[in-house]
């Protein structure tokens, strides 16, 4: 029997996380003024979304060989093909909270390979964690001067991120957790899971696989961050630099994975991203009120490039892929 969730599920989480976004979206249009910002996305043209949505397949593109040095680290025997259908139907689930929602794929997994859901669950914590890295890498790297007062966010965050790494590398402590949980009741069943997960996570964060993930990632949202500055270069100031579009971006998030309560980040990425933004281009020589309306505009359309398309690209992939399984079922 298939594990795969029903559509229903899947349209219902859809439909949340759509009326959400609408929600905040409409509140960042209203703030800023309707008019400005119609008049502010008249200098977008077709080749800025156009070469935007690339740049973010290019990263898809480095995240695909993360996820691939991870499935293989694991055991899991899959495809290429079949493997990248998987990887790209978690983006479905992006607008989940903490983007919790790609574990989708360690369904598909199971599905697919019979693979234990404590195997390959770590690799979503995995991935998570690279990223997370990865983008406070980018903010080191980039003009973050002008941030300075968010940077209680990189700190925590990266206490976090090196906190749960050196838990799990720490064999006592998790020797110790399996055993506590072991003795508590009807959970302890779920011990044996516990210590396979804990040691598919040990694998794969160890050094040696640890350190060419996070410059993957730092790869990936380096195309990330290109495509949100040249939204922003096309909407605002001719001289704002990269690396003061890398820095707001990479902030924002940080940010809303932080905040792992709302749906993709949703609120607290745009609405950090908006100020951010809003003074860069104020700073540049901007107007207050062409400054307000561009940057709301520029977080609009980056977020539909970055959040929103890779939504579309994971429901086509989910499709792909039950349509791929519906043709062998057929023939089995």
């Amino acid at each position: 029997m298939s594990t795969i969730p029903s559509n229903s599920r899947l349209v219902r989480g859809m439909i949340i996380s759509c009326v959400v976004s609408l929600l905040v979206y409409a509140g960042i249009i209203a703030w800023a003024d309707t008019d400005g910002v119609l008049k502010a996305l008249q200098h977008l043209e077709a080749i800025h979304l156009l070469g935007a949505a690339g740049l973010v397949l290019l990263g898809y593109g480095l995240r695909f060989v993360r996820w691939e040095l991870y499935r293989k680290r694991v055991g899991v025997e899959l495809g290429t093909g079949p493997s990248l259908l998987i990887f790209l139907s978690g983006l479905a689930l992006t607008v989940s909270p903490g983007k919790l929602g790609e574990a989708f794929k360690c369904v598909l997994l199971k599905d697919e390979t019979g693979a234990p859901i404590s195997t390959t669950a770590p690799i979503v914590l995995a991935e998570r964690l690279t990223d997370l890295l990865s983008l406070l890498i980018l903010i080191a790297l980039a003009n973050f001067s002008q941030h300075a007062e968010h940077a209680w966010i990189l700190w925590v965050t990266l206490a976090g991120c090196l906190g749960l790494v050196g838990l799990i590398a720490c064999p006592p402590v998790t020797r110790l957790a399996v055993l506590l949980l072991g003795r508590m009741g009807r959970l302890g069943r779920l011990a044996p899971k516990l210590d396979n997960a804990l040691s598919s996570a040990r694998q794969l964060l160890a050094p040696r696989l640890l350190i060419p993930a996070v410059l993957l990632g730092v790869g990936a949202w380096s195309f990330e961050c290109l495509a949100a500055w040249g939204i922003a270069l096309a909407i605002g100031p001719p001289d704002l630099s990269y690396s003061q579009v890398v820095a707001a971006f990479s902030l924002s998030l940080v940010a809303g994975a932080v905040a792992i309560f709302t749906p993709g980040g949703l609120g607290v990425t745009e609405g950090l991203y908006t100020s951010q933004l809003e003074r860069l281009f104020q700073a540049l020589g901007s107007s207050a009120k062409a400054a307000r309306a561009g940057a709301a505009s520029a977080t609009l359309v980056t977020r539909l490039i970055t959040l929103w398309f890779a939504v579309l690209v994971g429901i086509c992939a989910l499709g792909l892929h039950r349509r791929r399984r519906r043709i062998l079922a057929a023939k089995s």
